[in-house]
């Protein structure tokens, strides 16, 4: 039979009225009353500590069988965690590995380059190309090299000087192809670069080199750095 639980005002009032009787009785009435409150209090304590005023609210001791039963559900869900950690590892696993390697590929006769990542276009630009046409084969010759090169440096180029076209003929940067195998040393000096003459895109307008919007540079060296695959073709 579950315990009532015990009503604390009860032994306030309690307490009250001894105390009430204590302070109008005699000096050895007063003794008596003192007493009999000590034994009360005592008591009172005794029989809360047996039964605490929030009885309800304290846990039930679980039977050895109970015990037993809640170990084992506690190693079911941290089994079923484990496994639930293991299907996510092996899906974060099972995903490719997505990896991008760019590169670039420049038409002289379509005065386009295209962006490729993994070989694949993802972009293409407007450009000017060398005013002459055919394979370069000496410095000054104004025309556009064929071949397969890569990015040697990429270099801010605001205050280049051309001889052309004057300061700022390069835009913001120039990406220096390395030709070297090419031109076995004869000429050098091409590259991918901004414009300020945008008004010669779409032709064969420049000294050799590769010109696009400075808008456009700026774009195209966030995808290309030293070693990136350049290929230039007719």
């Amino acid at each position: 039979m579950k315990k009532s639980k015990p009503n604390i005002f009860v032994y306030m009032l309690a307490y009250l009225a001894i105390l009430l009787r204590w302070m109008r009785r005699s000096t050895p009435g007063k003794v008596v009353t003192a007493g009999l409150l000590i034994v009360l209090v005592s008591g009172t304590y005794n029989h809360l500590s047996a039964a605490p005023f929030f009885a309800d609210n304290a846990q039930p001791k679980l039977t050895e069988t109970e015990k037993v039963e809640q170990k084992g559900q506690e190693e079911i869900a941290k089994k079923a965690e484990a496994q639930k950690q293991e299907v996510e590892n092996a899906k974060v696993a099972s995903q490719p590995v997505t990896s991008h390697t760019y590169s670039l590929v420049i038409t002289k006769s379509a005065y386009r380059i295209s962006l490729l990542d993994n070989g694949t276009p993802i972009k293409e630009y407007n450009c000017a190309v060398g005013r002459n046409p055919g394979q370069k084969t000496k410095t000054g010759d104004a025309r556009t090299p064929v071949g397969t090169f890569k990015v040697e440096s990429i270099n801010p180029s605001s205050d280049w000087v051309s001889d052309e076209d004057g300061k700022g003929a390069y835009g913001p940067w120039f990406i220096t192809l390395d030709t070297r195998e090419l031109s076995k040393g004869e000429w050098n000096g091409i590259g991918i670069s901004g414009t300020n003459k945008p008004e010669g895109l779409g032709r064969a307008s420049s000294a050799g080199s590769i010109r696009v919007r400075n808008s456009d540079i700026e774009e195209i060296k966030k995808f290309v750095k030293v070693g990136t695959v350049v290929t230039i073709k007719e």
